[in-house]
């Protein structure tokens, strides 16, 4: 026996009955939002790199080169002769430089700067170094040096404009005097001022001249300098001076 047939009919008066028992069902709740679904947080933009080239780091500054020399004409009162030539011809000499001695006994800045002695010996033996030791003889007498010595130093500076020179101040026997070197100090530029002053030095038995151990010594502390913070460098290099500043 065959099951009833349907009509279009009966088929349409159930739809609405199936669509309420679809609506009906509760829909599952949604998941709940977990940190992997949540949305991502859009990063800030990284730096835009520049276009410019990358700086680079500058070129390492050429180190101070001391000058070299070929001729050292060591000139000045009896100072020089008092153990220091003696020390210093050696160490000029081992650096392959030929060192002469000059002393005059009894020299004064005023006949250095006057008579015709010092012009001569640079015309001479024409020195590309010079080292004066002058002013022991004032460093007794001297009241004023500003007023007794001020207008003789610029002439016997002017006698050796272009050389290199150094002023080896004389190594003070009384404390008192040390204003003396102060005021040289001051006064010989262009000529490098080494000073003494504060150097314990064995002297002989007139108590202001050095011997031949007080003269090592005065020429090795003259040399440390000569070597190194005083020293003349070639030029367009930096001064030692400035390449020991931290």
């Amino acid at each position: 026996m065959r099951p009833p047939r349907l009509s279009v009919l009966s088929f349409f008066s159930f739809a609405p009955l199936l669509a309420l028992v679809a609506c009906s069902k509760a829909a599952p709740p949604a998941p709940a939002e977990t940190d992997a679904d949540a949305p991502a947080v859009k990063a800030a933009p990284a730096a835009i790199a520049s276009s410019a080239p990358a700086e680079t780091p500058s070129a390492t500054a050429p180190a101070p080169v001391p000058k070299k020399y070929a001729r050292v004409l060591h000139t000045g009162d009896s100072m020089v002769g008092g153990g220091l030539a003696r020390a210093l011809g050696p160490k000029f000499e081992a650096d392959g430089v030929q060192y002469r001695r000059d002393v005059i006994e009894s020299g004064t800045i005023h006949e250095f700067s006057q008579n015709d002695h010092l012009p001569k010996l640079i015309a001479s033996f024409k020195p590309d170094l010079v080292l004066l030791t002058l002013g022991a003889n004032h460093v007794p007498h001297s009241v004023d040096p500003e007023k007794e010595i001020g207008p003789y130093l610029p002439k016997l500076l002017k006698r050796v404009a272009g050389i290199d020179c150094y002023w080896i101040a004389p190594p003070i026997w009384k404390p008192s005097q040390a204003k003396f070197n102060q005021w040289l100090s001051e006064h010989v530029a262009p000529c490098r001022f080494y000073d003494a002053s504060a150097l314990e030095i064995a002297r002989r038995p007139d108590k202001i001249h050095p011997n031949e151990k007080g003269g090592e010594v005065w020429a090795d502390d003259f040399w440390k300098y000569f070597k190194g913070p005083g020293a003349f460098v070639v030029d367009g290099a930096p001064s030692l001076l400035d390449a020991a500043a931290p």
